[in-house]
């Protein structure tokens, strides 16, 4: 009786189980976007990234308009200590994690790898690290551009050469102010670099990274500099000048109100190129390091306090809470009601704060989430500045 009842049913149809979130960045990369490739000119954006989830998540959620714009520039580290009762990473399983999501979030755009960080504090990267991170870059077939730096020491450089040769995307130098400290040497240096990688200037996008910097003057000044030392400036396949206006702590600013950090890298960049304009000379794109500092990818083994980042035109206004459930909610809540908030629909991670000001949840999310928020909107906003740019 009970196989005649069951026969009598209607076939009801399962329903397909919902996409995962990571599922559905990974269809959202598959999309193509009219992005220049590898030439391109002060109507772009170079982005200093942590090559962090938060980073690649803001990344793959901007806008069509935006994402064709920003070519980042990853900085890979080693990988963190390990947590108690957990096996230390090794560098390969780091190095694949973190290639993996550009793979998948990133896919088929270009991105400059930087393997600075690939050695001890405040020593040069080591040879067999870049390699590695290098091989597997190039083994998923992404679209990397490896970055040097004069300070390499030759068996670093030696590596840089090897994967030039085969991907024949060139290379990025990173210049920082300290190369320009001898300017009657820079021509020299820099022909012997491109001799030594067996490029050209046509091949090579000149980073100019003039690091933390809290004065508007200080970057006109020192960018101003800089490209004034800089030989054959019409020469280079790309030129960028970076800095980057965000400390590297903010554990000694008070809770409960909103600091404001003045963007000095987007209003210095403005002046250099105003100048620059007037007299006729080339214009760099822009580059920045977005709402982190510059610098070695910190470890924050406890987590830090709740807080946000959220840029407006000028300013990055930045508001801590201490570590209790509900403050990211109130945090989000009381930024909603600013007038430098632009509205959830400006990007996704105005959206993510605007849900999180109006969720019943009492949880804080997690800092990485914090991170993909403000990074996301200060993406694309300092996007459609440089659209509006003549």
């Amino acid at each position: 009786m009970s196989e005649d009842r069951d026969s009598l049913r209607p076939n009801r149809a399962k329903k397909a189980p919902k996409p995962s979130k990571t599922a559905l960045r990974i269809e959202r990369a598959k999309i193509v976007v009219p992005h220049p490739g590898l030439v391109f000119n002060h109507k772009h954006y170079v982005f200093i990234a942590k090559l962090k989830r938060g980073e690649i998540w803001a990344l793959n959620l901007l806008k069509a308009k935006a994402k064709s714009m920003v070519s980042p520039v990853f900085e890979i580290g080693l990988p963190d200590p390990p947590q108690p009762n957990q096996t230390a990473k090794t560098l390969t399983k780091h190095a694949t994690d973190s290639l993996e999501r550009i793979a998948t979030e990133w896919t088929g755009l270009p991105f400059y790898l930087d393997p600075q960080y690939l050695g001890p504090k405040n020593a040069p990267p080591i040879p067999g690290n870049v390699q590695t991170v290098f091989a597997l870059s190039q083994s998923m077939g992404l679209q990397m551009i490896p970055v040097t730096s004069p300070f390499f020491p030759p068996t670093v450089q030696k590596v840089v050469k090897n994967v030039v040769k085969r991907d024949d995307r060139g290379v990025m130098f990173r210049l920082t102010v300290d190369f320009f400290a001898n300017p009657q040497n820079v021509p020299t240096y820099l022909d012997g670099l491109m001799t030594v990688l067996d490029v050209t200037a046509e091949r090579v996008d000149i980073l100019v990274d003039l690091g933390y910097r809290t004065s508007i003057a200080d970057v006109q000044a020192l960018g101003t500099y800089c490209f004034g030392s800089l030989p054959r400036i019409g020469s280079w396949r790309t030129v960028t000048l970076a800095s980057g206006c965000f400390p590297d702590a903010i554990s000694k600013e008070p809770l409960g109100q909103w600091i404001p950090y003045s963007r000095t890298d987007w209003l210095g960049w403005n002046a250099v190129t105003a100048q620059r304009t007037k007299s006729g000379m080339r214009i760099p794109t822009y580059g920045d390091y977005g709402v982190r500092c510059g610098g070695r990818p910190q470890y924050v083994p406890n987590g830090p306090a709740p807080n946000l980042r959220y840029s407006d035109p000028k300013t990055i206004w930045v508001r801590k809470g201490p570590k209790a459930p509900g403050v990211m909610k109130a945090i989000c809540a009381d930024l909603t009601g600013k007038p430098f908030f632009a509205g959830a629909p400006f990007s996704e991670g105005d959206n993510q704060i605007a849900l999180k000001a109006t969720n019943p949840s009492v949880k804080n999310a997690l800092a990485e989430q914090w991170i993909q928020w403000c990074t996301n909107h200060h993406l694309e906003l300092t996007a459609s500045q440089i659209r509006s740019r003549p």
